[in-house]
């Protein structure tokens, strides 16, 4: 087996993509040091700017694990430089396919090295089935992209689908975290700690990986996705699009959200309360759809089950109201229910990913990843919902309910992409949650990405 190494130091500035990727990072400062390939800097062989060159080693296949596994420690131990917002907007706006690819070929081990490593620092972690599936899928992901080309854009492409459906398993780490709590072994605060830093970690990644597919057009349409369903919209107003969309519509993304969840609550309570969606004259603005659908649909489905359990079998449902309004720097949606509100004494655990007023799971029957939209061929496409929807009680597992990580996971993607998740509430009354959207590149700096 040849082990191939692209070039690098001072010698290989010539082959470094010239676009607006480099002169981006260059001034975040973003860019690491040059790779040390599995632990030995490579060294140029000679050839002219316009080859790219390559140093051919040959390793016998146990070698080959060894240098690679060495690599997951040397890698894990570079600290990324804070990226900011603007310059994440830049990178995906103004980024070719070939320039892409080379950024995600060089950064992409270094934070599943971080990754694993996260992992193997917990408390007696292979003695966790759990995270010791989720390290392993991470180091098949490390080990697959040190060898990849990204100059074999097909095969490329392709591997960075694999990883997307691999890395889709998240709802693993919820359970384990779960035990060491019960054990004592971990405290609360520490593990959502943890798992803020996780999921960071994954947001950056997923949005360049899901540009780079995107712009390639190797990415599956969701309009794909949605036949067998109910749901319809046209491609440029995609809700599930995970990179950037420079004019995205925040009222659209909020009906289509009122809508999927209107049609969960009739599959497992046989009725929804109305959800009306009020556009006070909001502009479109830069920002990341998916994450926003996300946001907007895990607090429409807490708003909903408790709309629903409180006042099921009376003669009036009040309905549930979404308000978004804003101007071309910052959007606000606000979602009223009239839930009953919650309790004060429970209000410091509701930002926690191990509190969840709903019954305990062991995974969400709506979506695939626990920090992903739903998947609505999944729901409403499937065998299983289509023979229950006359008869909702026959549905084993709510689509409206999930690991109790929504909340949690609404503030942290409102956080690193510039916005805010605030909450208001009236015990026996309701609660009414502001979501805060800023113009995407206007806000903080991205921590640790």
């Amino acid at each position: 087996m040849r082990l191939s190494a692209f070039p690098s130091g001072p010698g290989a500035a010539a082959l470094w993509p010239r676009g607006r990727l480099r002169a981006v990072f260059e001034r975040s400062k973003a860019l690491p040091s040059s790779p040390v390939f599995f632990g030995v800097p490579t060294r140029r062989v000679q050839a002219d700017a316009s080859s790219r060159a390559f140093a051919h080693v040959p390793v016998s296949h146990a070698r080959l694990e060894q240098l690679l596994e060495a690599e997951i420690t040397t890698l894990s131990l570079r600290v990324p430089k804070p990226l900011t917002v603007k310059c994440l907007l830049e990178v995906t706006e103004g980024s070719s396919v070939e320039e892409l690819a080379q950024l995600l070929h060089e950064e992409l081990p270094v934070r599943f090295a971080q990754r694993i490593k996260m992992l193997e620092d917990l408390p007696d972690w292979k003695s966790k089935v759990s995270i010791a599936s989720v390290r392993q899928m991470y180091v098949t992901s490390f080990k697959e992209l040190r060898l990849a080309d990204p100059h074999q854009p097909q095969q490329f492409q392709k591997q960075l689908r694999a990883i997307k459906e691999r890395h889709a398993q998240t709802n693993l780490l919820v359970g384990s975290f779960n035990q060491y709590a019960e054990a004592c072994e971990i405290q609360t605060t520490q593990i959502n700690e943890w798992l803020d830093k996780f999921f960071a970690l994954r947001l950056y990644t997923n949005m360049l990986m899901s540009h780079y597919l995107q712009i390639s057009r190797s990415s599956l349409s969701t309009l794909d996705s949605l036949r067998g369903t109910m749901f319809k919209f046209e491609p440029q107003d995609d809700p599930y699009r995970s990179s950037i969309d420079p004019n995205c519509q925040v009222h659209a993304i909020a009906q289509h959200a009122a809508d999927v969840v209107t049609q969960m609550s009739r599959l497992r309570y046989g009725l929804a309360p109305d959800i009306e969606v009020v556009d006070r004259g909001s502009q479109p603005l830069p920002f990341v759809p998916r994450y926003l659908l996300y946001i907007i649909s895990e607090l429409l489905k807490n708003a909903v089950r408790s709309t629903v359990e409180l006042h099921a079998g009376k003669d009036f449902m009040p309905p549930i109201r979404i308000t978004v309004s804003g101007d071309e720097n910052v959007c606000c949606c606000r979602i009223s229910d009239e839930g009953g509100g919650i309790p004060r004494d429970k209000l410091s655990q509701v930002w926690s990913y191990l509190y969840s007023t709903a019954p305990a799971i062991k995974e969400p029957s709506s979506r695939k990843a626990v920090d992903a939209p739903a998947d609505l061929k999944r729901v409403f496409g499937s065998p299983q919902f289509k023979e229950a929807g006359a008869e909702p009680e026959a549905i084993s597992v709510s689509p409206l309910a999930g690991l109790g990580c929504g909340l949690p996971l609404s503030r942290l993607y409102a956080r690193h992409l510039g916005g805010s998740v605030e909450l208001q509430t009236m015990p026996r009354c309701g609660t009414d949650v502001y979501v805060y959207i800023n113009r995407l590149g206007t806000g903080d700096s991205l921590p640790y990405l």
